[in-house]
């Protein structure tokens, strides 16, 4: 059980260690003083953060964890990013990742019924949640600080296809015969 605890904890702080690269990296790319501020808060909670998991459960891999640079299990970022204002694409990039790291916890503490292993996970997921917190409300004040207000930018989603005509009702449908039996009548008459 010991070793399924230290893999558990191993998984985490390899998670956790590539936020703190994406936010280390952001740091030193951001020309905004505010931002700059802001990554380095960000990378300074995480290593805080890090350094708690590793020392609630010592002896686990940490040795290990500092000789080799492991990859994050299963995403891949990009931490160049694209140009134009870094501040707000640096956010976004970290928002992404949270919410990957979100996703990706919680879907660890519904496989796992082991308590000692769901503690790990679920420490880490309620530390994920308050960091997507705060980097949600700095994205935010970023996108009205930088111009890119709701009145200045189209929607992100379009609902409504234009050129397309509404296709007729299949005849031999279920949904068709459904219409017929109830009494309703159809719109094509």
């Amino acid at each position: 059980m010991r070793d399924f605890i230290a893999e558990a904890v191993r998984f985490a702080v390899i998670i956790e260690k590539k936020s703190y690269d994406i936010y280390r990296q952001a740091a030193l790319e951001v020309v905004d003083l505010a931002g700059k501020r802001i990554f380095e808060k960000l990378a300074r909670d995480e290593s805080k953060h890090i350094d708690a998991l590793l020392w609630q459960h010592p002896g686990t891999w940490c040795s290990d964890l500092r000789q080799k640079s492991e990859t994050q299990p299963g995403v891949e970022w990009d931490l160049t990013g694209p140009t134009g204002n870094r501040v707000f694409e640096q956010l976004r990039l970290a928002l992404l990742n949270k919410r990957w790291s979100i996703g990706f916890y919680t879907m660890l503490l519904r496989a796992f019924k082991e308590p000692r292993i769901c503690r790990v996970f679920e420490m880490t997921l309620s530390v994920a949640r308050k960091e997507f917190k705060l980097i949600t409300e700095e994205y935010l004040q970023a996108d009205v600080s930088y111009g890119h207000s709701r009145g200045n930018r189209p929607p992100r989603r379009v609902h409504v296809r234009e050129g397309i005509l509404p296709s007729p009702p299949n005849k031999h449908s279920q949904l068709y015969f459904s219409m017929l039996d109830s009494g309703r009548v159809s719109r094509l008459g």
